[in-house]
């Protein structure tokens, strides 16, 4: 097991793949790395997509390698810590141009970390290394905090068998081994997190395509209702025996049985799990919400102030804080100046801090002295809530208000 953590360590030397650490998972000058490099990318993509870390978590980069995936975070103005048991991986990833990469040489057995210090970890490929990966996973739960989550993505059923591994194992003595989704599912759960799923990716799979008859199909059966589905049930159950056709009373049946068979396997060969210390959390298209209404005459002076009162009711998922650490997410109340025929004139009109924070479930009342427009006419002022750098609420499904002004 020792031979295996230094074949790690000496990794880089012995493969020379420098020119292509320090710039993946984009192609080095005269190399084609596109079928590697779309897979980094997408894997990539469904772990920001099913984290979605916020700009303020601090986020553990698990057997980071050159560390790719934290500098990747860093460009989306993401906090990352990469971890990674070979000092040469590190120190080619903080050599990465325009990076400032935050990184710490550790082995994932025994992580050099406080306990509770992350608010999210995440493992690309990484942890099939690891010769106990049980006590892995155990230090990975510990330095995550009580609401902590950590998404691994993984090669599965198979690997260790797989041409690329053997050779890796023969020709740099690095241990590869097959993630089982049961046995790693335990791991989690033995390891103290409380909620544990497997993510299938979106890859598209070869041999299993659609038809428009085929979409057709599928339509049908998303849309058909209960009562007519437990008849239907109850009709193939009559008519088995006589063997109908697959387009027939069966077909439900048939494409259940035929996205099993096709998915599984795919799910096995690269799962992809997450493990959180907390019960799910709420969906984030929930995340801002705002129940709004707005007290305002409908004529003022030209050059003047109006003054408006803004009801705010926090009807989201998440806090409304008037500051973060990061400057990305605190919420404002915006409002959006409109023409007479309530076309948008000035998007970022007015802006007014939120005095205090707000919890899911409270309620503020806002006093705003808002500017009129200098030359009269008939205006309009949308009133909106704003998580700083993130969205206005409205554009995340949460209505909000217009009022028309007649300026005199």
């Amino acid at each position: 097991m020792t031979d295996t953590k230094q074949s790690e360590k000496d990794y880089l030397k012995r493969t020379g793949s420098d020119a292509w650490e320090r710039i993946k998972p984009f192609s080095p000058p005269g190399s084609d790395t596109l079928d590697d490099s779309a897979h980094i990318l997408h894997d990539f993509a469904a772990a920001m997509l099913t984290l979605k870390p916020s700009p303020d978590d601090l986020i553990l980069d698990l057997g980071a390698g050159a560390c790719w995936c934290s500098d990747l975070l860093g460009r989306l103005n993401r906090s990352a810590v990469a971890v990674d048991i070979s000092h040469d991986m590190l120190a080619a990833g903080r050599a990465r141009p325009g990076t400032s990469i935050r990184a710490v040489a550790g082995d994932l057995e025994s992580l050099p970390f406080k306990s509770g210090v992350f608010q999210q970890a995440i493992c690309m490929s990484a942890i099939h290394h690891v010769p106990s990966i049980p006590a892995a996973v155990r230090e990975i739960a510990r330095v995550l905090d009580a609401r902590g989550v950590a998404l691994f993505s993984e090669p599965g059923q198979g690997h260790a068998d797989a041409p690329v591994a053997t050779a890796a194992m023969r020709d740099f003595g690095v241990l590869e081994q097959e993630i089982l989704i049961g046995d790693f599912a335990r791991a989690c759960r033995d390891a103290g997190f409380a909620d544990v799923r497997v993510k299938p990716l979106a890859y598209t799979v070869a041999g299993f395509d659609l038809t428009l008859e085929a979409w057709e199909d599928w339509t049908r059966l998303a849309h058909s209702k209960r009562p007519q589905r437990a008849l239907a049930k109850i009709a193939r159950a009559l008519t088995e025996l006589v063997g109908l056709g697959k387009r027939g009373a069966l077909f439900e049946d048939t494409l259940a049985l035929s996205l099993v068979r096709t998915l599984r396997p795919i799910i096995e060969r690269h799962p992809v799990i997450v493990a959180s210390k907390s019960a799910a959390a709420p969906r984030d298209a929930e995340r801002w919400r705002a129940d709004l209404r707005v007290e305002m005459a409908d004529r003022a002076k030209a050059g003047a102030t109006l003054p408006v009162v803004v009801h705010a009711r926090n009807t989201g998922a998440a806090a409304w804080r008037p500051s973060t650490p990061s400057g990305i997410g605190h919420v404002t109340c915006g409002i959006q100046l409109l023409d007479g025929s309530m076309r948008l004139v000035g998007r970022d009109y007015l802006r007014v801090p939120l005095p205090r924070a707000i919890d899911p479930g409270e309620s503020i009342a806002l006093s705003v002295e808002c500017p009129m427009p200098a030359a009269p006419g008939q205006y309009g002022f949308k009133i909106d809530l704003v998580a700083e750098g993130m969205t206005w609420f409205e554009t995340a499904g949460s209505p909000a208000v217009s009022r028309s002004v007649i300026v005199i």
